[in-house]
């Protein structure tokens, strides 16, 4: 099997004797074993007269098994254990998937083969699934993701499966009985859940042959079933449905036109990946781009090429534009210069380099990917062992072995007008027909040939070119002596207005690195009467900077040499991360473009109306997603809700910004960390070009990340708008102190309470389908959250029963004496355990800065902490933490189309400026 060069994993690839095919990966490094089950079958595979029918059976799955019959057994099994459980449908395929301590690997595999082969499909089940799916979809009526894919389904072939609607509904399911339905999944299991149209992957600490040993005993009393009949699907477009313009009113507002050409499937091509090649340079945002050109003339904004739905026989290949409001009336220019631009990567072809750029990109992405979770990975490896020969299971996504320019003009030749679907989404689109299910207003209609034939020859533009050579690609991939007095972050350079802190890596053993560079500026901490204001114009700035950049340095991403710039609510960051060879030159050369002055007036009203549209589209998100944001701006001193920024964004000036800019600089304090693959020698001279740049004439102070003291002997209460017919609510538990011991308490509790509460209220009481909890700090601050988004329930019933729920867990604390040791442990682990990759544990670290920690062992102190707790420590906990005396209690609701009634007792939140005003902080 082809591996990378820094992969030290073992690797072993089975077929068992029943046809189930399984990948075994020993991974000593591994913080959790994880196991992924893919199944060729999905909602392709529905009867025309069930819709929704895979779906259905994926939530079934985890209703029951012959040996394990109690509804969600397993997820309850694995929480106690630092795990979890998920799955979805897809198109073809469907995928289950875990994480667990390793000790309790073997357990949950039994499980797991138990819940997946041997199902019961109770009809009390299937009820109660139909209902929850049927709040799935109302979740996400509203949700224009949705509603423009229910418009693709509705303009393609209706004979091609994709043109089914796949969630499924109440309507769909009842128009069959519980007999018929159980009949139906059934059948459908029987068919398609087999061993042998299935793959399996398993990673772990454990070895190789004691997997297999194991694995072999659980699945050997699995039946070898022949592989379902293969259907072939007719063409996904008729020749009527190409060549076409859908109109599409969304409800955020948005401006955009996705165009897409239709190709075969290229799945085979994977060894040249000609459209990744194709997407690489119409993707370009540097010198000479498309994007760049759209910008300049002020059509559009943003622009993303490849994605598109794929599957056995199809293939949409998407260039996404985000339009301006002159763009939308410049949609044929904007074809023009696509088709010319398409026209130019096919000249480039000429020149072999390109390729062969695009070669080395993927080997270095390749050779030195960052871990993921394991979780993940088991899952992508199980769909990639349906699409690879075995020996590039590992390699198919990422490398090109076979670079060919005669594959890749052959995907250029399907890029032709007449073989295009133009999506053009407006809010004020013409439209003629409502789409089913989701309602979309949208019309189809032919694309004017006389439009099609100037586009096969479109007028060239001299401004266009393709990107020159990259010049950021890593040559050296060298790793640096580790010297033992580096080994965890030590501040190297101190002044007034600057503190430098750098650390080595040991761990992971690559050429890359993170770097962290914050400003943190008084005119933030002395803006309490116009914080929101200041936070506004920040932000716009942050936004022109960006945008700046990117003209500059795009290249630097392609190649792995990462940046973000962003504003937070102390001040700014820089962050740039991946290769260590020029990352710090490439810092410098940032910095000197943030501090310097830069000419917006050609920028400003393209971000200016970006930010606006993105604050206005945040006050139509999902109710759940509303209330978080809120939360944060009303817990954090100097963080605002966007309702509160929006106002001064969309009347700001850039005189505005600018005069906000000269504020910031005034007097800041700078926080910087460098962690990763460098000698102290190179720090010491980025630490010069720092000073080359006179960034120590700040003299400020770092700014304290205040939360407000919640603590009170009544609740606080805060009303949100939205337009969602759905009610919604969180209840926001604050801690009492940030102490080790009461944030370990808080973490074990939530850990305790998790999956009882999401198993009450969704799985028994059906209150909606989001529902959750999660423990939740706020500028270090510990606490947690529970929260529910109901289609039927209004936000006083949702109340009651979060509190009815903890009242019934503090009267009956003694029910969980037998698991909260297991939960401790896997909680004391998982602290302990929690660096997973070199990004992480640069986080980690700097995190650890922030919070001003004197010997970054905060997580083993947290795991020491856990370990002292007694079960009476416990009990006490949750008693005090129903009551408001000593905690801090804070619940936000939306009242969604129910009566808008306070749902509980308490002091009301109406002002957030005059709330936050006058309220004590947390010292």
């Amino acid at each position: 099997m082809l591996v990378s060069q820094n992969d030290h994993r073992e690797y072993a690839l089975e077929t068992l004797p029943n046809g189930l095919q399984v990948l075994y990966i020993h991974d000593q490094n591994c913080k959790k074993s994880a196991a992924s089950w893919c199944v060729n079958a999905g909602h392709f595979n529905d009867p025309t007269d069930c819709c929704g029918l895979a779906h259905l059976l994926e939530h079934l799955i985890f209703n029951g098994s012959e040996n394990y019959p109690e509804a969600d057994e397993f997820d309850r099994f694995l929480n106690q254990y630092s795990g979890g459980v998920n799955a979805w449908t897809g198109t073809e395929y469907s995928n289950y998937h875990f994480d667990v301590a390793h000790e309790q690997l073997i357990s949950a595999l039994a499980r797991f083969k138990d819940m997946l082969f041997f199902p019961l499909f109770e009809q009390q089940a299937i009820s109660k699934e139909i209902n929850a799916i049927d709040a799935e979809f109302k979740l996400k009526v509203n949700d224009d993701l949705r509603r423009l894919y229910q418009v693709h389904k509705e303009t393609c072939n209706p004979a091609h499966p994709f043109s089914q609607f796949s969630v499924g509904n109440a309507e769909t399911f009842t128009k069959h009985s519980l007999v018929q339905l159980q009949s139906l999944l059934r059948q459908y299991h029987q068919r398609f859940y087999i061993p042998a149209n299935s793959r399996l992957v398993v990673i772990s600490k454990h070895p190789i042959e004691y997997l297999k040993q194991q694995l072999n005993q659980i699945f050997n009393d699995l039946k070898s079933t022949p592989l379902p009949s293969v259907v072939k699907q007719p063409p996904l477009y008729l020749p009527e449905q190409l060549g076409v313009q859908i109109s599409i009113n969304p409800i955020k507002d948005a401006r955009r036109l996705i165009v897409s050409f239709a190709l075969p499937d290229v799945q085979h091509m994977y060894q040249t990946k000609p459209l990744e090649y194709i997407s690489h340079l119409l993707g370009d945002e540097g010198k000479g781009s498309l994007l760049v050109y759209l910008k300049k003339q002020d059509w559009a904004t943003n622009l993303t090429a490849g994605g598109g739905i794929n599957g056995s026989n199809f293939k949409d290949f998407n260039v996404n534009l985000q339009l301006t409001e002159s763009g939308k009336d410049n949609i044929s220019n904007i074809l023009n210069a696509l088709f010319y631009y398409l026209q130019l990567i096919k000249k480039g072809l000429s020149e072999p380099w390109r390729l062969q750029e695009k070669v080395q990109l993927g080997l270095l992405a390749f050779n030195f990917a960052e871990s993921s979770k394991t979780i993940d990975e088991a899952q992508q490896l199980a769909n990639q062992l349906f699409h690879y020969p075995n020996d590039q299971v590992l390699s198919g996504d990422a490398l090109i072995t076979q670079p060919n320019p005669e594959l890749i003009e052959q995907c250029l030749g399907y890029m032709r007008p007449n073989n295009m679907r133009l999506k053009f989404i407006s809010k004020d689109a013409p439209t003629d027909k409502q789409a089913r299910w989701y309602h979309t207003p949208y019309k189809l209609e032919s694309v004017d040939a006389e439009i099609l034939n100037t586009l096969l020859t479109p007028e060239p533009i001299d401004e266009l070119a393709l990107p020159d050579k990259n010049p950021f690609i890593s040559k050296h991939q060298e790793i640096t002596c580790v010297s033992a007095t580096h080994l965890v972050p030590k501040r190297i350079y101190e002044s007034d207005a600057m503190h430098v802190w750098f650390a080595q890596d040991d761990q992971f053993c690559q050429p890359k690195g993170d770097c962290y560079v914050s400003f943190d500026c008084a005119a933030v901490a002395d803006a309490d009467a116009d914080g929101a204001s200041v936070s506004a114009y920040k932000r716009l700035w942050a936004g022109l900077v960006s945008e700046h950049l990117n003209d500059q340095f795009y290249q630097a991403g392609v190649a792995g040499l990462h940046y973000h710039f962003y504003s937070h609510q102390a001040g700014f960051t820089l962050h740039t991360s991946g290769f260590s060879q020029q990352q710090l030159n490439l810092c410098i050369a940032i910095i000197k473009q943030i501090m310097s002055e830069i000419d917006f007036s050609n920028l400003f009203q393209q971000v200016k109306n970006k930010q606006v549209q993105s604050l206005q589209n945040s006050l139509l998100n999902k109710p759940i997603n509303r209330l978080f944001n809120r939360l944060s701006g009303i817990v954090q001193k100097h963080t605002h809700a966007p309702s509160e920024v929006l106002s001064y964004v969309e009347s700001a000036t850039l005189d505005d910004v600018k005069a906000v800019k000269t504020r910031l600089f005034e007097q800041y304090f700078l926080e910087i960390f460098v962690f990763g693959n460098w000698q102290k020698e190179q720090v010491d001279h980025y630490i010069e070009g720092l000073q080359e740049l006179k960034l120590e004439c700040g003299n400020g102070t770092k700014i304290k990340r205040d939360v407000i003291d919640l603590k009170h002997n009544h609740r606080f209460i805060n009303a949100v708008d939205n337009p969602h017919k759905d009610a919604a609510v969180v209840l926001y538990i604050q801690t009492p102190s940030a102490s080790n011991r009461d944030i370990a308490m808080t973490i074990l509790i939530e850990q305790m309470l998790a999956s009882p509460f999401f198993h009450t209220l969704r799985n028994e009481k059906q209150l909606g389908y989001l529902v959750g909890s999660g423990y939740l700090p706020l500028n270090q601050h510990p606490g947690m959250a529970f929260y529910i988004q109901s289609p039927t329930h209004s936000a006083k019933e949702l109340v009651v029963e979060i509190d009815a729920f903890l009242h019934e867990m503090a009267t009956n604390i003694e029910d969980m004496r037998e698991i909260w040791q297991f939960v401790k442990a896997s909680v004391a682990k998982q602290l302990v355990d929690s660096d997973t990759s070199l990004s992480v544990k640069s986080q980690h670290y700097w995190m650890a800065i922030g919070t001003e920690e004197q010997d970054f062992k905060h997580q083993q102190a947290l795991a020491y902490e856990l370990e002292q707790l007694k079960f009476n420590d416990i009990c006490a906990f949750v008693q005090n933490m129903i009551k408001t005396e000593l905690f801090g209690s804070l619940v936000l609701y939306c009242a969604g189309d129910k009566p808008a009634r306070v749902p509980t007792q308490g002091e009301e939140i109406r002002e957030l400026s005059h709330f936050k005003a006058q309220a004590k902080y947390i010292a």
